[in-house]
């Protein structure tokens, strides 16, 4: 945790990445850094994500499972990818025209591109320039197919409250809106605009699906060997929330973090020079029995997290690059006095809860296989099947 307080230690996880992370909020630094979190967390507001959780999540989640319930299996990897997407392409501000299974699938495929780039330093190919092209190709496409009328029409709405023909709590609650709010302050290009977008399509749904697949990867190991919790996943989603955050702990999006160092900076165990690069193991520090007890390596939704430790670790980050929308994505720790009617789940926990209500099961003839293309483990595919009766 100390070294990720460091101001003179910048971000360097994705220094690999720059075809699409150069300029993104998670790589900048410093004042430029401040500014458009700043003005970003604008958007990140508790009402805000309340509205999607209890607004706009259910029906994308009815339109979304019902195919796959009605076939009676799927892969969820893919109906992660296809739930997150519709929330996360609402939430940065990317306008979809069409609406419709064919467009879902074309942004799909974008993003799959895109997904590459921040694996870019963990992949195992020697030679990664035909990725970086397949990025190019795919930011180019996202581009010409979607950014570039969003953000028109969010310049013409910025115009007409200008104007006074519009009243400005009638503007949309996005990222990109808020953006063309301070584009005279914040100075950012057109193509900053664009890979930020990107940038947070990226984040809010492929992150995410790894998060959401592992989640419900742990929950199958751990109700095998404990079917007396399906009673209470069925009627506890503070439980639920809970099994998110312990798997969260255990497999963190990235399992490093790296920062670069601007000047010398004392550390707890050395000094590190100017362009020295630090490495903070977080599989190794959301491990630590120490702070999690001597199965710290075990999955565990029952664990007792000591007062002033996250229940998911550094698993979303620590000081200035923590995830601003790690709020929206598993929710707020619950407080003694929180109660199901107010407590804000996170739109991960809530997806687990409705794919258990859905019966959802592993399938014994496909079993699931990892990514082997990088070095961190995540899940390429995972077959399931849906049994009402095991709901």
């Amino acid at each position: 945790m100390h070294a990720l307080k460091q101001p003179d230690l910048r971000q360097a996880l994705y220094d690999e990445s720059a075809i699409l992370m150069a300029k993104v909020l998670v790589n900048l630094h410093g004042a430029e850094h401040r500014a458009r979190r700043n003005q970003e967390a604008t958007v990140f507001r508790k009402d805000v994500f309340l509205h999607y959780e209890k607004a706009v999540l259910p029906q994308t989640l009815a339109e979304t499972l019902q195919p796959f319930r009605d076939a009676g299996a799927g892969d969820l990897v893919d109906i992660g990818y296809r739930i997150l997407l519709n929330l996360t392409i609402d939430f940065t501000g990317i306008d979809r025209p069409e609406r419709t299974a064919e467009e879902t699938g074309h942004l799909l495929g974008l993003l799959r591109e895109f997904s590459l780039a921040p694996a870019l330093g963990q992949s195992r190919l020697e030679d990664t320039g035909p990725l970086k092209e397949r990025i190019r190709v795919a930011i180019e496409a996202f581009d010409s197919g979607y950014f570039t009328d969003s953000l028109n029409r969010r310049r013409a709405l910025r115009a007409a409250v200008e104007a006074g023909t519009l009243a400005a709590d009638a503007l949309p609650n996005d990222v990109l809106m808020a953006l063309v709010l301070a584009e005279p302050e914040l100075g950012m290009s057109r193509e900053e605009m664009l890979k930020e977008a990107v940038f947070y399509v990226l984040a809010g749904a492929h992150t995410s699906i790894h998060t959401l697949t592992h989640a419900l990867h742990e929950l199958f190991v751990w109700l095998d060997a404990h079917p007396e919790d399906r009673a209470r996943l069925r009627t506890d989603p503070f439980f639920i929330q809970q099994c998110v955050f312990e798997s969260l702990r255990l497999h963190p999006s990235s399992p490093v973090a790296k920062r670069r160092a601007l000047g010398p900076v004392v550390l707890e165990n050395g000094t590190a020079n100017t362009d020295d690069e630090v490495s903070v193991d977080l599989h190794a520090a959301n491990r630590n029995p120490e702070l999690f007890g001597a199965d710290a390596d075990r999955f565990n939704p029952h664990r007792a997290v000591p007062n002033g430790q996250f229940p998911y670790g550094l698993s979303m980050g620590y000081g200035m690059h923590a995830c601003l929308g790690r709020n929206l994505a598993v929710g707020l720790v619950p407080k003694a006095n929180s109660t199901m009617a107010d407590h804000q789940y996170g739109t991960i926990p809530l997806i687990v809860e409705a794919l258990l209500r859905c019966g959802v099961m592993p399938d014994a003839a496909r079993p699931p296989h990892k990514d082997e293309t990088v070095t961190r483990i995540t899940w390429a595919s995972y077959p399931v099947l849906f049994r009402p009766e095991a709901a």
